[in-house]
């Protein structure tokens, strides 16, 4: 879909949305502000929405208790995980009833067995094991040294090997854990080899979410806070996206990488709202009634009594271009502060 002007709210363009969950919906266990309300506008008007997560560990209706628990509407058919696009994977390739090796918590063993494939524990018997067609690696806090032991033996064989995804970090109240792509790592290194990952940023799980919709892609918009899985994972599939400002990444963080979403937007309430697009204008950007342009120091700024959200689409625009004619990392990281100080002025700062 081309970005332009219009008076109608930026949704109307759409029949469907694939929605990311943590930083967008939800932080942890708080609603995201705005989040609930713009979801059920977005029902209303007709939209689908489904919800695509990374996480492998959980059953869909254990997220989507955690979902209506915020206020959002959903149901289980209404998650897409990286579980259900790695079971979806071996489908396509082995018998039905097949089995495989399910190394990850229980939204692993209930993909498989929606699939139609028999899932079995790394603590089954030899006798089982020598029965296993195919591994689908996700996530999983119970898993054990011995678990992975069991599925490098199995791997140096030759069997096909699935992941779920390939997060290096897992966030947690504390900071950063390990992900399941760290344990990827770690059993790629006994293994040599890797494996085919369905989950963001690759396209599978964008994919699968699509064919639960059953909409066009040009007429569905992907959204999500996190620049190199949820924006890169569209990109990839081909579909529009949305950058929500509410997570993790930030200004800094998109001028620092290759991502290139469609909008970037304060929340998801924009997506109820006439967008306003960046346009050039002599030597800057201007955007509803901001004014952006490169300088020396980084970037300067006409706010005009212009929303923030304005502000930051002008300059990333501007941004953009400093990059691409040779600017500066220095230049780009102070321009990309300065957007920040004025999205941190606006309200309460986005988590990281």
């Amino acid at each position: 879909m081309d970005v332009h002007e219009s008076d109608e709210p930026l949704i109307a363009g759409y029949d469907s949305v694939v929605c990311d969950l943590d930083g967008v919906v939800y932080r942890g266990a708080d609603a995201v502000p705005d989040a609930a309300e713009s979801l059920q506008g977005l029902v209303a008007r007709g939209v689908r929405v489904v919800y695509a997560t990374n996480n492998a560990s959980r059953v869909p209706a254990e997220v989507a208790e955690q979902i209506a628990g915020v206020g959002a509407p959903a149901t289980p058919s209404d998650v897409v995980s990286s579980a259900q696009a790695g079971a979806a994977r071996l489908a396509e390739v082995l018998d039905p009833g097949a089995s495989v090796l399910a190394l990850g918590g229980d939204g692993v063993d209930a993909a498989l067995r929606d699939a139609g494939l028999l899932p079995v524990s790394p603590g089954a018997s030899d006798r089982e094991l020598e029965g296993v067609s195919a591994v689908l690696q996700g996530y999983g806090r119970q898993l054990r040294v011995r678990d992975f032991e069991t599925a490098a033996r199995l791997l140096t064989t030759g069997l096909v090997w699935v992941a779920s995804n390939d997060d290096a970090t897992l966030p947690l109240p504390w900071g950063q854990s390990p992900g399941n792509g760290a344990y990827i790592d770690l059993l790629a290194t006994a293994v040599q080899r890797r494996p085919d990952v369905v989950g963001k940023p690759h396209p599978p799980l964008y994919r699968l979410a699509l064919e639960r919709l059953g909409t066009d892609p040009a007429r569905t918009l992907a959204v999500g806070d996190r620049l190199g899985t949820d924006i890169v994972g569209a990109q990839a599939a081909g579909l529009d996206s949305a950058w929500v400002l509410t997570g993790v990444d930030r200004p800094t963080d998109l001028v620092a990488g290759s991502a290139s979403p469609t909008y970037v937007l304060s929340s998801l309430a924009d997506l109820l709202r006439p967008y306003a697009v960046p346009t050039p204008d002599a030597d800057g950007w201007r955007c509803g009634g901001a004014r952006v342009s490169p300088g020396a120091d980084g970037l300067r700024i006409e706010q005009d009594g212009a929303a923030a959200i304005e502000v930051v689409r002008a300059g990333l625009a501007a941004l953009r271009v400093l990059r691409d004619e040779g600017g500066t990392a220095e230049q780009l990281r102070r321009g990309a502060e300065m957007l920040e100080r004025v999205l941190d002025d606006a309200g309460p700062t986005p988590l990281r």
